[in-house]
């Protein structure tokens, strides 16, 4: 999956976008801040990819070169990429 994918989707004011990268692709989960529910299925699916390895990262800038490494999840980033754990070989 590439940034500009992950730009490209179109949120509402109030939404924020995960990206799941895997080796089909990437799926895509959005959550409007303010619905409780859909926060708490973001922390939810967030809290499970990274136990299982995964590394989360918050997006900013149309290039996407602007982010950081995330260490907890936060429901106010716009843009989250999680990317799957290397493995040796």
């Amino acid at each position: 999956m590439d940034i500009e994918n992950l730009e490209s989707v179109r949120l509402k004011p109030g939404q924020s976008v995960m990206a799941v990268m895997d080796r089909t692709g990437d799926t895509k989960l959005i959550w409007s801040r303010d619905n409780t529910d859909e926060v708490t299925n973001a922390r939810r699916t967030y809290d499970d990819l990274t136990k299982k390895g995964y590394v989360a990262f918050s997006v900013k800038g149309k290039d996407g070169v602007q982010g950081e490494k995330l260490h907890a999840f936060d429901p106010n980033a716009e843009r989250i990429i999680l990317v799957p754990p290397m493995v040796a070989g």
